[in-house]
């Protein structure tokens, strides 16, 4: 890779961009209603109150759980989806600045960072497309094992479906279509978030390396003034960068905090109690898996990306700025001054995008699952289970 050669759109969101030109979301964004990803939004649309309008009415508690995490799961993925279809134009303004801080990219060690960031990209995004594909797997075939006529997952239906057959294969289709069409959302809705602070995070490294490399090589010092002036540009475009980031996922991502903490605990509480066959642990141990993916790897990169800004500050001073002019000492003053501000972000302009945070839903997560269980003592044993 060469400086004249910097990576497209497609080489950083090329799956995000296929999953949401498949769910329908740029004709969504454009206000076009009437195609065929319309008939695949609806039927996911649907699935949310029909689980919704089943919640605790059946008669074992594996089944009630599994609703219940379904319910709350599916109601956030409609709501997540939808912001990201309102903020599609954003993200097209994102790709210009991130093409923009590309093309500033020149030496050995910034292309050296700049082919292992497009690496880990590429692993992050394959981590999340093998992670989704192994949950859709295990959601839409485990029903198979299992004896008798049954669905993927528990919830309401306004027709019999276990007595009539074209009943059955009309409530079984639109499980299924539902399902895929909620995973591809989840995929979408999930990866980009990490994708795009780790974009923030390697061009921060980026801008380091370029600072504190200025002065060091013999050179003018017009030229190590003029590379200053584009270091000062550079951070603009960075800070400009990151306010777009926190426009597109703020949002979407205060909704995943909250979901999350219950979800984990309901899980787990399914898992640890009920789960009695392969193919139920199976799915919860997937499922599980999922969900800590959500939150784990957006918290990661947003404390490594404010790690990252308050290194920036030093970078400054790690330029061979003594032997320089006054403007070039000037300009440096200026940059320093600037790279002072360290931002932080926030989703929903409330909760941290933080590894903190993600230690926080984990403990309401564990109180949730005490909950449930002092909940479940109080109750009494399970009928079912005698």
């Amino acid at each position: 890779m060469t400086p004249k050669e910097p990576p497209t759109r497609s080489d950083y969101f090329r799956d995000q961009w296929r999953a949401w030109r498949v769910l329908g979301a740029l004709q969504l964004n454009a206000r076009r209603y009437w195609s065929g990803a319309m008939l695949l939004n609806i039927v996911v649309a649907l699935y949310a109150p029909a689980l919704l309008l089943s919640m605790f009415s059946f008669e074992t508690p594996l089944e009630n759980i599994t609703n219940f995490s379904l319910s709350i799961t599916s109601t956030a993925t409609v709501l997540k989806f939808g912001l990201y279809v309102l903020q599609l134009g954003r993200v097209g303004d994102l790709e210009k600045v991130i093409a923009r801080l590309d093309d500033r990219v020149e030496g050995a060690e910034q292309l050296r960072c700049h082919r292992q960031m497009a690496k880990k990209l590429r692993h992050l995004s394959n981590l999340f497309l093998y992670t989704y594909g192994f949950v859709l797997l295990n959601s839409e075939f485990s029903f198979l094992f299992r004896s008798g006529r049954s669905l993927p997952f528990p919830s309401w239906f306004p027709f019999d479906w276990k007595t009539s057959t074209v009943n059955y294969i009309g409530a079984l289709g639109f499980q299924l279509v539902a399902i895929f069409g909620q995973i591809l959302q989840n995929f979408v809705d999930d990866s980009f978030p990490p994708l795009a602070l780790c974009l923030c995070a390697g061009h921060c490294q980026l801008l380091i390396l370029r600072i504190s490399s200025i002065g060091h090589a013999p050179s003018e010092q017009e030229a190590n003034e003029a590379e200053l002036v584009e270091c000062i540009k550079d951070q603009k475009e960075l800070y400009g960068l990151l306010e777009l980031t926190r426009d597109v996922i703020s949002w979407p991502m205060l909704i995943q905090f909250f979901v999350m903490a219950l979800n984990i605990g309901a899980t787990m509480f399914g898992l640890v109690f009920f789960a009695d066959t392969m193919q139920d642990r199976m799915y919860f141990v997937s499922y599980l898996l999922a969900l800590v993916l959500q939150t784990y790897p957006v918290c990661y990169y947003g404390s490594l990306l404010e790690d990252g800004f308050g290194h920036l500050h030093y970078a400054v001073f790690g330029s061979n700025w003594v032997s320089q002019s006054r403007s070039y000492r000037a300009s440096m003053t200026i940059l320093g001054e600037r790279t002072k501000r360290h931002p932080r972000l926030l989703a929903g302009s409330l909760v941290p995008i933080h590894l903190s945070t993600f230690q926080g839903t984990c403990k309401a997560a564990y109180s949730f699952f005490t909950l449930i269980g002092n909940t479940r003592e109080r109750a009494g044993p399970d009928p079912s289970q005698n």
